[in-house]
């Protein structure tokens, strides 16, 4: 019986869009191989496509094929209806049971019955497990959407778009209703649509999910940055300050006052907290830190802009002055403000004083020959009482 036109061009748009799709997903599964959902639909277009081929060649092959194309057409029925249930749990990020595994190796059996079992009774069997197939994957899709995944909705409304075709088909087969040609195609064509779309809001809500993920990593990262930059700075400025003063300490200065005297002469002044060790013995070390802070507190109200005062070590401090000539009249007026501080101590005031050495350092001048020249002249007022400033009388380090 020829077959007519219209039925032919539906079954060879039908085979193009099978084609199609099992091409293209394949070449999506092969490039990411991770992406299970590819390799299903592709799997599935295939089934449908070797339904739609053999379909058309039983209608004109000779007898002696007819079971050999029977059984190739029920393959692709099983093998189309097993994928789309696959590929509703893959979109979902599921995996089929063990149960479900058993229900689709049982699918072949029919297929490997037909030389030996009337084929009617093979195919209701066949068609019977591929509609508990459909529904399946209907149901399946249709949880995972409820779950809050958005393709799954999609892919729940192209399998019951399939579903609802095919039962068009059945019942006009049956003559209940009218008889319209290229259901099954229109179902599974855009049933393939809905899972591409799907397979592609899948891709852009991953990418938009990695670019946000991207820009709180970068965020973090950043926050972290600057977290170990400030930790870094705290870092270098405890390496540099006396804890207990707050003053620079030695190695700090030292750093400072050499890039100063690079390019201008300066007085260096040495300085010594008198009888400091008998504070210590006598008041406790709480009272000697209170008389460190107190003097370093006296010394730096007399500092201009510019000038560095830090701790030296124990009680001696050094502090680095413009060169001028009132110098040594502000190393009096600091060595006064010592003198004028007093520490309570019980019911008694403490009296602090301190002796202190000053020396002139010329633009360029050697700094540890200079401290040594101001450390000579702080013993020298040690030595002449205490309690006074002595001025380097060697002059300015020349050379």
């Amino acid at each position: 019986m020829a077959v007519p036109l219209q039925v032919q061009l539906i079954e060879a748009f039908g085979a193009g869009v099978y084609a199609l799709t099992l091409a293209s997903h394949a070449d999506l599964w092969w490039r990411r191989r991770e992406q299970r959902s590819h390799a299903w639909l592709a799997l599935s277009a295939f089934g449908a496509l070797l339904v739609n081929l053999t379909g058309a060649a039983i209608r004109v092959a000779p007898a002696a094929y007819a079971t050999a194309l029977l059984g190739l057409n029920m393959l692709g029925v099983a093998v189309a209806l097993i994928s789309l249930y696959e590929l509703a749990e893959a979109i979902g990020g599921k995996r089929p049971g063990r149960l479900a595994r058993a229900m689709e190796a049982a699918t072949l059996v029919p297929i490997l019955l037909l030389p030996v079992l009337p084929h009617a009774v093979l195919l209701a069997a066949l068609y019977l497990t591929g509609v508990l197939f459909l529904l399946a994957a209907m149901f399946r899709a249709a949880r995972h959407a409820r779950s809050g995944d958005p393709e799954s909705h999609v892919i729940a409304l192209g399998l019951t778009f399939l579903f609802t075709t095919l039962l068009y088909d059945i019942l006009s087969e049956m003559q209940v209703l009218v008889r319209v040609e290229g259901m099954p195609v229109l179902g599974f064509t855009v049933l393939y649509l809905a899972a591409a779309r799907a397979l592609s809001l899948r891709y852009e809500r991953e990418h938009r999910e990695l670019l946000e993920l991207r820009g709180k990593l970068e965020t973090r990262v950043q926050q972290r940055t600057t977290e170990l930059e400030a930790a870094n700075q705290r870092l270098e400025q405890l390496s540099r300050t006396d804890a207990l003063t707050g003053l620079a300490n030695r190695r700090c200065f030292v750093e400072a006052a050499t890039a100063y005297l690079r390019a201008s002469p300066a007085r260096l002044l040495m300085i010594d907290i008198d009888h400091f060790k008998r504070i210590n013995d006598t008041h406790g070390h709480e009272t000697g830190d209170a008389a460190l802070r107190a003097v370093a507190d006296a010394l730096g109200r007399g500092l201009r802009s510019g000038e560095l005062l830090a701790r030296w070590g124990g009680e001696e401090f050094i502090a680095l002055l413009e060169d001028a000539d009132d110098a040594g009249a502000r190393a009096e007026r600091m060595r006064a403000a010592v003198a004028a501080t007093h520490l309570q101590c019980g019911d008694a005031a403490l009296r602090l004083s301190a002796s202190f050495g000053l020396a002139r350092v010329a633009r360029g001048g050697a700094l540890d020959a200079s401290i040594a020249r101001a450390d000579e002249a702080l013993y020298r007022a040690k030595r002449e009482g205490r309690d006074r400033v002595v001025t380097d009388t060697a002059g300015s380090d020349a050379g």
